[in-house]
C-alpha cells in the first residue's frame, strides 16, 4: 500500500492543478470548492480501484474520465441549487447538451488555456496580495497548509482563516486572462507564487528535505508562462533562469544517507550542466526583450548563475556575488536578501565583517518567525572564533528549526566551523 500511495500522490501531484482548472472552468470560480471536491472524490476512487485491479496504463487518463463523469454526476445534482459559469450555463442546463459540453472542456487545449487562467484566476486584484499567494499554492499547486504556513513565514491558522475568505470572494471573480492593463501587476503575484513553491522543494518544510517534484511543479507552471507570448515577460524568463539554475545542483544537496551538503561540499560533478545551459539561455534571451529595468529574479539568476560557474567552492567570485546583491537590495529589499548579502560578505572579507550586519538585522526583529537569522550567527561567530555567542546561537537556531533535517545541517555546519577555525 505504502507504494500504490507514492505512485498515486505522484499522479496527483502531476494532474490536480489541471483538473481543478478544467472544472473551475466548467463550474464557475465561485464553485471552487466543487471543483475541488470533485478532484477528491476523482483520487478517493482512484486509491480504492486501483489497489485492487492495479494502476491503468494511462492513470492520468482514467483520471480524466473518473473526473468529468463525477463533474457530470454535480451538475445534474447541484444545477437548481447554483450558478455555474456564466457562458456554459445555458449548455450545462440542457441534458441535449451537457455531456458533450463537458467532453469538451476536457480537450488538452481547452485545459491547457484553463491552467493558465486559473493561474491568474489566483490572482485577482479583488484578492489581497497575500490571499493571492495563498489561493494558488494551495490550490493550482497543491501545498499543504502547513507547507505554505512555512513558506509565508507565518502559522497555519493565518493560512486557514485565508482560504476561507478567499474563497467566499471568488464569487465576483472572473476566470479569464488578464487585459494588457492588469497583466503586470498580476503576473507579479504569479511569479512570487511560484517562486515560493520552488522554493518549498528546494528545501521542504515536511518529509524529505528536498522534493524534487515540487520543483519540476514551479517550473512546469512558469513554462506554462513562458511559453504564452501575451502573458510572458522579462522577468518570467528570468524566473525561468533561476530556476533551471538552482535546479541544476539538486543532486549535489544530499548525501547518500540523504542528509542535506553544504555548498562547499557538494560534487559539482553531479550538477545538470544541461539545466545550466538552459539557465543562461533564458539569461541571455531576457536581453533581448522589452524590460524597464532589471528585477529581483534577473540578479538572483545572475548570482545563481556566479555559483554555477565556479569549478570549486574557493574559486566562487564573492566579489561579483556581492555586487549582485547590492544591486538586488536596491530594487527588491528584504530581510533574507540582506542576511545572504551578510553571509556572502563573510566570505569574501570574512566572518568578522558580516556579524555586525546580521546582529543588526537581529536588533530589528528580522525574520521573527524563521530561524536563520540565529542559525547564521552560530555560523559566523564559530568561523570567528567567538565560542560564547556561537554555542547561544546554535541552541536558540536547533529550538526553533522546524525540521530534523534542517536541525540536522544547522549542527554539522556548526562543527565544521568549530573544527576549521
Amino acid at each position: 500500500m505504502p507504494q500504490l500511495e507514492r505512485e498515486i500522490e505522484a499522479v496527483f501531484r502531476r494532474d490536480s492543478g489541471r483538473l481543478i482548472s478544467v472544472l473551475t472552468r466548467i463550474f464557475g470560480p465561485q464553485n471552487l470548492e466543487l471543483a475541488e471536491d470533485v478532484v477528491q472524490e476523482s483520487f478517493v476512487r482512484a486509491m480504492t480501484v486501483w489497489s485492487k485491479d492495479g494502476i491503468p496504463d494511462n492513470p492520468s487518463a482514467w483520471l480524466m474520465t473518473t473526473a468529468r463523469n463525477r463533474a457530470i454526476d454535480a451538475i445534474r445534482r447541484e444545477r437548481t441549487r447554483r450558478t455555474f459559469a456564466d457562458d456554459l450555463t445555458v449548455y450545462l442546463d440542457g441534458e441535449w447538451t451537457l455531456t458533450s459540453t463537458v467532453e469538451e472542456a476536457f480537450e488538452d487545449d481547452w485545459s491547457r488555456d484553463d491552467q493558465l487562467r486559473m493561474i491568474f484566476m489566483c490572482c485577482d486584484a479583488n484578492l489581497a496580495l497575500e490571499n493571492r499567494i495563498t489561493l494558488i499554492l494551495k490550490t493550482l499547486c497543491g501545498l499543504s497548509v502547513p507547507a505554505i504556513a512555512r513558506a509565508l513565514l507565518t502559522t497555519e491558522s493565518t493560512i486557514n482563516k485565508r482560504l476561507y475568505r478567499t474563497r467566499r470572494k471568488l464569487k465576483g471573480v472572473s476566470f479569464k486572462l488578464p487585459g494588457p492593463d492588469e497583466l503586470p501587476t498580476a503576473l507579479g503575484t504569479v511569479h512570487t507564487a511560484l517562486y515560493l513553491l520552488f522554493n518549498e522543494g528546494f528545501l521542504s518544510t515536511t518529509g524529505e528535505p528536498i522534493r524534487r517534484e515540487r520543483c519540476r511543479d514551479a517550473m512546469f507552471l512558469v513554462k506554462l508562462l513562458v511559453d504564452e507570448p501575451f502573458v510572458s515577460d522579462s522577468e518570467t524568463v528570468a524566473l525561468m533562469a533561476l530556476m533551471c539554475f538552482n535546479s541544476a545542483r539538486l543532486e549535489s544537496r544530499l548525501d547518500a544517507d540523504g542528509r542535506l551538503v553544504p555548498l562547499d561540499h557538494q560534487d559539482r560533478t553531479l550538477w545538470d550542466h544541461k539545466l545550466i545551459r538552459q539557465g543562461y539561455g533564458y539569461l541571455q534571451r531576457t536581453a533581448r526583450m522589452p524590460q524597464i529595468a532589471a528585477s529581483r529574479y534577473h540578479f538572483e539568476a545572475a548570482i545563481a548563475a556566479r555559483h554555477c560557474s565556479a569549478q570549486t567552492f574557493d574559486a566562487t567570485d564573492w566579489d561579483s556575488i556581492c555586487n549582485l546583491y547590492d544591486r538586488l537590495l536596491e530594487v527588491a529589499p528584504s530581510p533574507l536578501a540582506e542576511l545572504n548579502r551578510a553571509v556572502a560578505i563573510s566570505y569574501r572579507d570574512g566572518p568578522t565583517a558580516a556579524v555586525e550586519l546580521v546582529e543588526g538585522l537581529r536588533g530589528r526583529g528580522a525574520l521573527p518567525h524563521s530561524h536563520v537569522i540565529s542559525a547564521v550567527l552560530a555560523n559566523l561567530y564559530t568561523r570567528a572564533g567567538s565560542h560564547e555567542p556561537a554555542r547561544r546561537y546554535l541552541e536558540q537556531a536547533l529550538s526553533t528549526a522546524p525540521t530534523e533535517h534542517e536541525r540536522y545541517f544547522i549542527e554539522l555546519q556548526f562543527e565544521r566551523a568549530a573544527g576549521e577555525a
